[in-house]
């Protein structure tokens, strides 16, 4: 009974052994691929918050376009007034 007790164990031995194997280059194709997303991320992230900063330097141009056509509109209405009056 001890002899196909071992051999049964030397063949479990052998299927860990390889799958130990495909394991191994397993991990490292996970380990390459987590280093590449998380790259990927960062870069992602990068590119988001420059966006978010030329979004928010386009509002504040507009609101100064705003206020200088406020300007002008209204000194227009001052010229007007004055070339009516004269």
């Amino acid at each position: 009974m001890a002899d196909p007790m071992r051999k049964e164990v030397s063949m479990v031995r052998k299927k860990i052994d390889s799958v130990n194997k495909e394991l191994k280059p397993l991990g490292s194709t996970v380990q390459k691929k987590e280093r590449e997303y998380k790259e990927a991320l960062d870069t992602f992230n990068e590119k988001n918050r420059e966006k978010v900063q030329l979004i928010t330097k386009l509002m504040e141009m507009e609101q100064l376009v705003g206020e200088s056509e406020k300007l002008r509109m209204k000194k227009l209405e001052e010229l007007s007034k004055s070339i009516e009056s004269v």
